[in-house]
């Protein structure tokens, strides 16, 4: 089995780190390059039909792409503070440079657009166990993809690394 590239998508929530970590790992095994995605939420479009109400659709426009871009920078800045810490708490020496993307949109068709796009071998996701009633009414983003990928999925549970 050979495994080139592979795609962890990731939160900014504490369990991001270990997440993280145990695909750098897997890298650092597989010498793959590993990219780092975090997938910012958009904002329900009737939200956004209020605010524009109020404040003008131009100034609502011009709001949200310069928080958007600021917003996503910061987002890269945090992932690559993460990945130094983790890389130095690592045994092994990773080969490639973990590169990061921050995108906006649904998390699990941006995930899968993304792996898509980098034809990754892998992704790796970290659990929630949020229970069992969230994920009958809500799904969950590993849900999603684990039943739309053709793809190797790996998925973190809390447990792992602590």
């Amino acid at each position: 089995m050979k495994i080139n590239k592979i795609l962890v998508a990731r939160d900014l929530s504490k369990e991001s780190s270990r997440v993280i970590r145990y695909a750098l790992e897997l890298g650092c095994k597989f010498h793959a390059q590993v990219h780092v995605l975090h997938v910012m939420p958009t904002v329900d479009s009737s939200v956004l039909n209020m605010v524009a109400l109020t404040m003008g659709a131009d100034n609502l426009a011009k709001f949200n792409a310069s928080n958007e871009a600021e917003l996503a920078e910061k987002t890269r800045e945090q992932l690559t503070a993460i990945i130094q810490e983790e890389n130095e708490l690592m045994e092994c020496e990773i080969e490639h440079p973990p590169l990061v993307e921050v995108h906006h949109g649904d998390p699990a068709p941006m995930i899968l657009a993304v792996a898509d796009r980098l034809d990754v071998d892998m992704i790796v996701l970290g659990s929630h166990s949020k229970g069992a009633l969230h994920y009958a009414f809500l799904g969950s983003v590993a849900e999603k993809i684990l039943r739309k990928t053709n793809r190797a999925v790996t998925i973190v549970p809390p447990q792992v690394g602590r």
